[in-house]
């Protein structure tokens, strides 16, 4: 638990870092900064259940559903919320005053971000998704006829279509890697892609985490092995963040894309790009423009001085948004990122746990520590996986996803918000449906994330 006086002390810089980003103004100021003050002195609750009962108090999230599908978009915490509302408010009352006061707090947000994920600010792109993220370095990296880019067989379609629309357009070769699932140990799949690669490899573009299956790749060895060779790494990143620490100087990637909608919990539209210092002059700019008609010295875009900036010059935009992702990075942070993670990985094993006890069931999700964190995908043998969701959604309350890929699988998210009571809830759903059967699920459109 956070010390007494190492709470004081995180409170001071929270609000001296509210001050900072503007993040809360308005009516709903107060309201914002004591849910933040709560989280962080929730740390001194008696017990750990009561701990996270205090922190989950913080989300607006009903209780009337078990909510297991943080992976696809995560709900927004009180402060968040908040500063969504007031930021809009405020353009909605003086648009002419206060954009550009937002715009230019966007950039505390920057900074915020950068430490938050082990990177320069001058790294950081502030964008709308993790797919906006992977398509820009698609389209800005040099690449011709020939060269050949290393994928897994489990890629969102976020990361693969952009790698597929510039094969047809430049004619690079795309090769993807099969691993087994669930993967034993980080070297089985280091292995194949270092057996895969060829002097015409150029990219390796991987996800940290695929979202079908919730299997891990051993990112910063494969970073390793792909710059002893002159090769770029890729990664489709947009589950870690708010998921677990991460450390993008230590990982050593060259480009990552994140979603701060999902696990970090902030609203939908937001995502990060991390472009690593030394690579940003092998990466062209997608949307280009500048910050004033005639500007002294050349466009944004061409000033390699601006750092990953150029990256997202998107003109006008949504900033309360960009400004809400602010909030939902001091709200984890007042938590503890080291917390959260052991949280979300509690909870996780344990539903693993309670899954294994049931027949028919298959995890694909692999057991190794390093492959493994919030995301569980299953199988139920005899049973279609729309079918299990519609059963545990009806008859428990229990929302969790199908991802397909001929899978038939079953996701399930768990995140710290999450309860001991609510994994077992699943289970149980699970363990009656041999029982009772399933409630058929109607045709419906669902997102494919």
């Amino acid at each position: 638990m956070l010390r007494d006086h190492s709470r004081r002390s995180f409170l001071r810089g929270l609000a001296g870092g509210s001050a900072a980003t503007g993040a809360f103004i308005g009516p709903l100021a107060a309201a914002a900064e004591a849910s933040l003050a709560r989280a962080a002195g929730a740390a001194l609750a008696p017990s750990e259940t009561g701990y996270w009962a205090k922190v989950r108090d913080e989300f607006l999230v009903t209780d009337q559903v078990a909510y297991m599908n943080n992976g696809t978009l995560g709900p927004t915490p009180k402060p968040v919320y908040y500063t969504v509302v007031e930021r809009y408010r405020e353009l909605a009352a003086d648009p002419g005053g206060r954009n550009q006061p937002q715009v230019q707090a966007a950039e505390d947000v920057r900074t915020k971000a950068a430490a938050f994920v082990g990177a320069d600010r001058e790294e950081i792109a502030l964008l709308r998704n993790t797919t906006e993220g992977m398509a820009f370095i698609t389209n800005g990296l040099d690449l011709g006829a020939g060269d050949e880019v290393l994928l897994t067989f489990h890629e969102h379609p976020g990361g693969l279509e952009p790698w597929k629309l510039k094969a047809k357009r430049h004619g690079v070769v795309l090769k993807q890697v099969k691993f087994p699932i669930p993967t034993p140990d980080p070297t089985a799949i280091l292995n194949l892609f270092a057996d895969a690669i060829t002097p015409r490899t150029r990219v390796i573009s991987v996800s940290h985490f695929t979202y079908q299956t919730g299997s891990g790749i051993p990112v910063k060895e494969l970073a390793q092995l792909a710059r002893s060779k002159g090769i770029l790494t890729v990664v489709d990143g947009a589950h870690p963040l708010g998921m677990m620490k991460l450390d993008l100087h230590d990982l050593g990637v060259d480009f990552y894309a994140m979603s701060p909608h999902k696990w970090l919990d902030a609203p939908t539209g937001t995502g990060l790009l991390y472009v690593r210092r030394e690579s940003q002059e092998r990466l062209w700019p997608t949307v280009v423009t500048s910050t004033t008609p005639y500007p002294e010295g050349g466009a944004d875009w061409a000033n390699p001085a601006k750092g990953a900036m150029r990256f997202d010059r998107l003109s006008q935009r949504a900033w309360p948004l960009v400004l809400a992702t602010g909030a939902a990075l001091d709200f984890q942070n007042a938590i503890g990122r080291e917390r959260i993670e052991t949280r979300v990985r509690a909870l996780a094993s344990l539903l693993r746990t309670r899954l294994l006890e049931i027949p028919g069931i298959t995890i694909y999700t692999s057991a190794h520590p390093a492959l493994g964190c919030g995301l569980t995908g299953f199988t139920f043998a005899g049973y279609l996986n729309k079918d299990v969701m519609e059963t545990l959604l009806e008859r428990n309350h229990v929302r969790v996803r199908t991802t397909e890929y001929g899978l038939n699988t079953v996701r399930a998210s768990t995140h710290y918000y999450n309860t001991e009571e609510q994994v077992e809830r699943l289970a149980e759903g699970l363990r009656d449906i041999p029982k009772r059967g399933v409630i058929k699920a109607p045709a419906r459109a669902t997102a494919d994330d």
